[in-house]
């Protein structure tokens, strides 16, 4: 065994014992978890109380949970834009929080803006203990159960692009993972196919080719590493077309010119990669029986789990993941936001997530009786909620924008699944387009073209790739919009930065505009209403999100 391997052995071993102590106590929190919660509401508060935030809501005084909820009011991301805005441009301090800044989660705002979350240690620590590790132990407890023995240790790969973003003053603004993941950089030789420590950045190597590359060589990979299903299926559309030559490579050596890496990258790994014509022999006959169910069990046996987001709008991918991981587990992984953590899949192939009560502090708004404000304990099964956290990064009594649904308890504490964002539209790989995004571009779209789109719906193709909006229109006199697609795609790169950020690695295609038969939208709202909607709770349909709308509104696509 090489010395890597073996401190691989070791590492993923160390980890499997980790995320099975860290997911114990999770479990033990939901025992008394509304007072352990409200515990570390009050621990925040005292580490916070000298910041400007703090004393200007009196953080000292507080004693309890009702004078938190009569003190500190409920925030948006606007109440704390003006601190985080002088944190960044000043590198002023201790005014939202009197911790350490150690970088910034990028996320979505406003039409054409920009939200800089800030990240503490106390909050990246969250991360650290419910991600890979926990993947690991969840997948190894199942393993046990079903096989009678654990998973073999081995490297993964992780499948999204990286991107190194920083900030002026130094710090990186990427995502929360992301910021985590930078710490974990000395172990990643030994769990990651990469064998640096960090990731290949976009502006450095294809990360496609350079997964592959690497992965397909090594014989007991033993997980991945999706965050979105997306980027798998993805990959393996990639795979289909590019095996041949990417097994090729193995065979020779090499990195061809289908991995776009930089010189400083290739000569890097000229140093690491041999010619390995056995595994090269191996892989081709095994592609050459076809992509069925079996692929990834007969390339890589030891493949013991699939991690990724299995919430409703990923649903679609992981259902075209099916088509390739016949006998995985997958690990649905968890449920957060650049504010956050909230909740984890503590076994694999399982949708519901329990709440994290060492994470942050939450509180519940009913969504059908929004006057009310619930502890974690007072939830009902089946029922949604708007869900409020005060984290550990300096966010307070904060709306997010997310609703949940309540599925089950555990002792006293949720399992929940995520319900839809207020506000947002769509979501294929994280760039998280809002309706707001998207009525921006209709508005560019009638200036461009001088017509006025009376109604607008929107749709995500899968049948091409790569995967691509498409906006429905109906215009007056029903004038035909459809040449306008690359224009509007063009629009929303602009109004949201993280559409394009994955437009240019390719992981989103140019949208797309169709026009459907005037008085569409006026037709399914007389048959909502008809079947029993109050006119008043009608709101038009923005996203075809079922089969029952998509069937109606594609019927009367005209071009």
């Amino acid at each position: 065994m090489s010395l890597r391997n073996l401190l691989t052995y070791i590492i993923i071993k160390i980890m499997i014992a980790k995320g099975k102590h860290d997911l114990h106590k999770a479990h033990k929190n939901t025992v008394n978890a509304r007072s352990k919660n409200e515990k570390l509401l009050l621990k925040i508060l005292k580490t916070n109380s000298s910041c400007e935030y703090g004393k200007k809501y009196g953080f000292k005084d507080i004693k309890t949970v009702e004078d938190f909820r009569k003190k500190v009011p409920i925030t948006t991301f606007n109440d704390y834009e003006g601190y985080i805005r002088r944190m960044i441009d000043n590198n002023e301090s201790n005014l939202i929080t009197s911790q350490r800044i150690i970088g910034y989660a990028q996320s979505s705002g406003s039409v054409g803006s920009r939200k800089f979350v800030p990240l503490t240690q106390s909050q990246i620590n969250v991360y650290t203990r419910y991600t890979v590790t926990k993947m690991l132990a969840i997948a190894d407890k199942y393993h046990r159960k079903k096989f009678g023995k654990g998973i073999k240790p081995g490297r993964g790969f992780f499948t999204p692009p990286a991107f190194d973003q920083y900030l002026p003053n130094g710090l990186p603004c990427s995502n929360s993972a992301d910021v985590a993941a930078r710490q974990l950089g000395f172990i990643f030789p030994y769990i990651l196919v990469t064998p640096f420590n960090k990731l290949f950045n976009v502006s450095e190597a294809d990360s496609k080719y350079m997964n592959f590359r690497l992965g397909l060589e090594d014989r007991n990979l033993s997980y991945i590493f999706a965050i979105f299903f997306m980027n798998f299926t993805d990959l393996f559309r990639y795979l289909e077309i590019n095996w041949r030559q990417i097994v090729d490579d193995i065979e020779k050596g090499v990195i061809s010119e289908l991995g776009h890496a930089s010189k400083e990258t290739e000569e890097k790994l000229k140093k690491k990669l041999k010619p390995n014509p056995k595994r090269a022999a191996e892989l081709r006959a095994e592609f050459e029986k076809g992509f069925d169910k079996t692929i990834l069990k007969r390339i890589w046996p030891n493949l013991s789990v699939m991690y990724g987001i299995g919430s409703a709008s990923f649903l679609p991918f992981v259902k075209i993941a099916r088509n390739y991981t016949e006998g995985i587990p997958y690990d649905f992984s968890i449920y957060g936001a650049s504010e956050g953590l909230f909740a984890i899949a503590d076994r694999v192939d399982e949708l519901n997530q329990l709440l994290l009560v060492d994470s942050c502090y939450y509180e519940f708004i009913p969504i059908d009786d929004e006057t009310k404000i619930l502890s974690l304990d007072e939830l009902e099964k089946e029922k949604d909620y708007e869900i409020i956290i005060t984290n550990q990064c300096g966010l307070y009594r904060y709306k997010c924008g997310d609703v949940i649904r309540v599925k089950d308890y555990l002792n006293d504490c949720p399992y929940l699944q995520f319900s839809y964002r207020k506000g947002q539209l769509l979501n294929l790989t994280g760039e998280k387009t809002t309706e707001k995004h998207m009525a921006a571009v209709v508005n560019e779209v009638e200036k461009m073209s001088g017509t006025n789109i009376k109604e607008w719906c929107v749709y995500t193709d899968y049948t091409a790739h790569p995967y691509h909006y498409v906006l429905l229109v109906e215009t007056e006199n029903d004038t035909d919009l459809s040449s306008y697609g690359e224009r509007a795609n063009e629009a929303l790169k602009k109004i949201n930065p993280r559409f394009e950020v994955f437009f240019e690695a390719q992981e989103l295609g140019t949208m797309q505009i169709k026009n459907i038969r005037s008085g569409s939208q006026d037709e399914w709202k007389k048959k909502q209403i008809e079947s029993g909607t109050s006119p008043a709770q009608y709101k038009p349909v923005r996203i075809l999100d079922n089969s029952k709308k998509e069937k109606f509104f594609m019927s009367k696509i005209i071009n």
